[in-house]
């Protein structure tokens, strides 16, 4: 009985590790949907995620620079995402952009608290910009 309990303890771990694996991975470039687009710094700038819109909680985004209609590397990204709140000082999302391996793309991971406005500010080597979002 007891191999049993601790067989289905291990298979049941696995299953939700796996499960969470798959739920991190990024969104594959060919499936996204635009967010938002800026020009900053000579670059074309484009947020995207599978939806085309930023949900409450856990988000996979997509960060594109462009120079024409080409991807091009803009050096070191960082995001941070903003809500203003009346009375108190901003609200920060936990966020981390890692490039994705293609010069030009990076894979953005946030995790959006509350519904409602978000700034999200891009600062890259050359420039920044900001893109006014909300959650759905």
């Amino acid at each position: 009985m007891r191999m049993k309990t601790l067989f289905l303890g291990m298979l049941i771990t696995t299953a939700v590790m796996a499960s969470a694996c798959n739920n991190a991975q990024p969104p594959a470039a060919g499936n996204l949907k635009e967010i938002g687009k800026k020009e900053a710094g000579g670059y074309v700038i484009t947020l995207s995620s599978e939806t085309g819109s930023l949900k409450l909680g856990a988000n996979n985004l997509t960060l594109e620079f462009r120079k024409g209609e080409q991807l091009a590397d803009p050096g070191n990204v960082e995001v941070k995402p903003m809500m203003e709140m009346k009375g108190m000082g901003p609200m920060l999302a936990n966020t981390k952009a890692t490039p994705s391996g293609t010069p030009g793309r990076y894979n953005i991971t946030t995790d959006l608290s509350m519904t409602g406005p978000w700034k999200f500010m891009v600062m890259f080597s050359g420039g920044e910009t900001e893109f006014d979002l909300a959650t759905q």
